[in-house]
C-alpha cells in the first residue's frame, strides 16, 4: 500500500472515531440522566453510568461497524493491488493444430466405463421407494391374515367340527380382508358359546386390523357381522346390548386378547406351533 494511500486512511478512521465518541457520549447522557434520577439526581451516580453507559455504547457500534470497515479495507486494498500490477503484454496468437484422436478399442472402452459413476434418476428413486413400501405393506398384511387365521383355527377348535371349521374360518377371514364382507348365517354355536364369547373373537381379531371411530372397523361394523352370521346367538338381543364388544360373564369360553408387542400376535401356547 503506498504511503498516500495509508495516510489517507488513517485519516478517515480517526474522524470516523472521533465523530462516534462524539455522538456516543451525547446518546449515553440520556440514560445516565434517568438512571442519575432515580436515585435523586446523585452526582457521582450520573458519572459512573455516564462513563459504564459510554463504554458500553462504544463497544456496540464498533462491533456493528466492524463488517463495513473491513469491507471498506478490502476495496481499499483490491484497488491498490490493480493499480500496481503491471498490464500484461499481449502475446502473439499461436495456431494449434489438433491431432485427430484415435479410436479406442474394445477393452479401453470397458476399462474407460469401468471409472464411471452412474446415479439412479428422481424418477427411479421414486418408484425404488414406492415399490418398497408397497412391498412391505403387503408383507406385514400377510403376516396380519396369517396370525388370525392361525387364531381361529386355535380358539374354535373345541366349538366347532373339523369339517365345518375351514368354512368358519372363511367366512371371519373374509371380514378381516374387507370390512363391508356380508356372512352367511352360521348356526350350531348355540348351548356351547353365548354372544359374549362372539363378541370377544371379533373384538380380538378387528383389534389388530383397527377397531375404532374413524379406523377401517368400527363397533358398528362389528355388529352388524356378529348379528348376521350368529343369528342364533344375538336373538332377541338389540343394539345397546351388543355394543360392548368387550363385555365380560363368568362363563366366557372365550376371552378378550389384547394384542402383542408387535400389535398383531395371539396369545397361543408356543408348544402347539
Amino acid at each position: 500500500m503506498k504511503q498516500g494511500t495509508f495516510l489517507l486512511d488513517v485519516t478517515f478512521k480517526a474522524k470516523l472515531y472521533i465523530l462516534l465518541s462524539i455522538a456516543v457520549l451525547f446518546i449515553a447522557i440520556i440514560p445516565a440522566k434517568v438512571i442519575s434520577g432515580i436515585f435523586s439526581n446523585d452526582a457521582t451516580i450520573f458519572i459512573v453510568s455516564l462513563v459504564g453507559f459510554t463504554v458500553l455504547l462504544e463497544f456496540v457500534a464498533w462491533y456493528f461497524l466492524s463488517l463495513p470497515m473491513e469491507i471498506y479495507d478490502s476495496m481499499t486494498a483490491k484497488k491498490t493491488i490493480c493499480e500496481e500490477l503491471p498490464f500484461a503484454e499481449e502475446q502473439p496468437e499461436v495456431e494449434i493444430t489438433e491431432e485427430p484422436e484415435e479410436p479406442l478399442s474394445m477393452a479401453e472402452e470397458k476399462d474407460e466405463n469401468k471409472d464411471k459413476i452412474t446415479y439412479p434418476s428422481t424418477i427411479d428413486l421414486y418408484k425404488k421407494g414406492c415399490d418398497d413400501y408397497y412391498e412391505k405393506q403387503a408383507a406385514f398384511k400377510k403376516e396380519q391374515l396369517d396370525k388370525i387365521a392361525e387364531y381361529i383355527h386355535y380358539i374354535m377348535a373345541p366349538f366347532i367340527k373339523q369339517e365345518n371349521l375351514e368354512s368358519f374360518c372363511n367366512e371371519i377371514m373374509s371380514f378381516a380382508i374387507n370390512p363391508d364382507y356380508v356372512p352367511r348365517p352360521f348356526v350350531g354355536l348355540k348351548g356351547t358359546l353365548t354372544s359374549f364369547d362372539i363378541r370377544h373373537l371379533i373384538w380380538n381379531i378387528t383389534s389388530r386390523l383397527g377397531l375404532g371411530r374413524g379406523k377401517q372397523y368400527s363397533v358398528e361394523l362389528c355388529i352388524n357381522f356378529i348379528r348376521t352370521m350368529f343369528p342364533d346367538l344375538c336373538k332377541d338381543l338389540d343394539y345397546s346390548t351388543l355394543k360392548n364388544l368387550r363385555v365380560t360373564s363368568t362363563t366366557d369360553k372365550i376371552h378378550i386378547d389384547e394384542p402383542g408387542n408387535d400389535g398383531i400376535s395371539f396369545h397361543i401356547p408356543q408348544t402347539i406351533r
